[in-house]
């Protein structure tokens, strides 16, 4: 049941990753997003590159951002994979994996006092992690529901709770968040990103069938997912509110909805 609840909250943390992205392109621009996120974005797209070259592909340009006096800011990286189906999936399952890898590596590096104190601020609070099962009934999923609200909670009183005159602590929480944000290709073919998520989804599942053991890897590396996920939801939700505001102060101005240019830009090649 493990393997299905991983299934569910992978899809989940995808879905928030995309919407956060998007979000702040709309709201600040891709300049200044891309710059936010510079180790994310860095991580991603050479992934991304490296997976397109695997399959045979071709780089005919590699630029991560544009930060020229008269650039937009976005990645202009045209990379383009050999076969039509097989090419973008495996270069987004190689941004997954790559960004999943880059996190675990973090957390080993930086960020075991962050999550022991996201896991401290519980206290009596339910839940304290994840959900280990999807639900199967309307009162379970209820449950979890307002557990989400929960891990936001959580999180913040996290936040306020690590020391942030120590740079390893803020360090985790920005390049967790960045490489959260960018664990899939953004700006790529969403159903190849959404197939790779599947392929791994699909290869921890059948690795659990094989491997007796590997339930017990999962749930040690729960803790984090768990951690990630509240991240995800936390900024999306701060992101939707202050969203909500700013277009609330300018309905009230009189002024109509705004689009930044290069927001809504095409996605490379």
């Amino acid at each position: 049941m493990i393997y299905a609840a991983f299934t569910l909250w992978l899809f989940l943390l995808t879905f928030a990753g995309i919407g956060v992205y998007k979000l702040w392109l709309g709201m600040i621009g891709p300049r200044w997003v891309n710059w936010l996120l510079l180790p994310g974005t860095v991580v991603s797209e050479m992934a991304y590159i490296f997976g397109c070259l695997i399959t045979g592909g071709e780089i005919r340009r590699a630029k991560l951002i544009d930060f020229g006096n008269t650039g937009d800011g976005q990645s202009h990286t045209e990379a383009a994979a050999k076969f039509k189906t097989i090419g973008p999936l495996t270069a987004s399952l190689m941004t997954v994996i790559v960004c999943g890898a880059a996190i675990l590596i973090v957390d080993g590096l930086l960020g075991e006092s962050v999550v022991a104190t996201f896991a401290r601020s519980a206290g009596g609070l339910t839940p304290t992690s994840l959900p280990a099962e999807v639900p199967t009934a309307w009162a379970k999923f209820w449950v979890q529901a307002v557990g989400q609200l929960t891990l936001i909670r959580l999180m913040c009183e996290t936040l306020s709770g690590i020391g942030w005159r120590q740079w390893q602590g803020p360090m985790f929480v920005y390049l967790a968040m960045c490489l959260s944000i960018r664990l899939t290709p953004v700006r790529r073919n969403l159903r190849a990103t959404l197939g790779a998520v599947t392929v791994i989804c699909a290869l921890v599942a059948l690795i659990g069938l094989v491997w007796r053991g590997f339930e017990d890897v999962l749930e040690r590396i729960w803790p984090l997912l768990t951690y990630i996920y509240a991240t995800m939801l936390t900024v999306l939700a701060v992101t939707l509110v202050v969203r909500g505001a700013v277009a609330l102060t300018n309905a009230l101005r009189g002024k109509g909805p705004t689009r930044r240019s290069g927001s809504h830009s095409a996605g490379d090649a």
